[in-house]
């Protein structure tokens, strides 16, 4: 059975990964980790085009990337990498289901708009999850304090994360129009979010 994982940043994906891979005693990747896989194939110039974040995003300096850049740009640029890196990821996927090999694959890459030719096999399983309240979202940074957090612990100035919160509520609103089109399940992890995530697990394994 392959699992494929998708949704908002910060909406769970890695944490259902992880706990789904425990649970299933498979192996699980992201696509954070396939994308510099895939970019040394395309030339330079293509890369700039291709991959926009390379130019956007530093995470030495979170505060410019969220002040310089607006929801939809950033959306955007997550959604031009993903239709750039899916033949790499779909070859993977066909190939993981040739080899009938249990794998778990997790990502913001994972559209719904891509993945729908899996979503008739019987072998695949795809969730998705979301958060879009943004006070929620915003509220919920700052009690990820005590764990290894991106946002907070490169952030310098507490009211970009206002920025960061207006982001992932752009996600959230994408992922769920796309997802009610392809008629796909989409958990909203904002509130209970150990609940969701048992929820989740339970949708992907019966």
């Amino acid at each position: 059975m392959i699992y494929l994982i998708s949704g908002s940043p910060r909406g769970g994906k890695s944490i259902l990964s992880r706990k789904l891979s425990k649970k299933l005693n498979i192996p699980y990747l992201s696509t954070d980790n396939i994308r510099p896989i895939v970019m040394p194939y395309f030339r330079t110039g293509e890369q700039n085009k291709k991959f926009p974040f390379e130019k956007m995003f530093d995470l030495a300096a979170i505060d410019k990337y969220f002040l310089n850049y607006n929801s939809r740009q950033i959306v955007n640029a997550d959604l031009v990498e993903a239709r750039t890196i899916w033949p790499g990821v779909k070859r993977l996927i066909s190939h993981l289901l040739d080899c009938k090999m249990d794998y778990i694959i997790e990502g913001v890459h994972l559209l719904p708009n891509l993945v729908k030719e899996f979503k008739s096999n019987r072998d695949v399983k795809i969730v998705f999850l979301t958060k879009l309240d943004e006070e929620k979202i915003f509220s919920g940074i700052f009690k990820n304090k005590k764990n290894s957090d991106w946002i907070l612990d490169n952030i310098k100035d507490k009211s970009t994360i206002r920025l960061a919160a207006e982001s992932l509520t752009a996600y959230g609103v994408y992922f769920l129009k796309e997802t009610h089109k392809f008629n796909f399940e989409c958990i909203n992890t904002e509130d209970d979010f150990p609940r969701q995530l048992d929820k989740a697990v339970h949708f992907l394994t019966n």
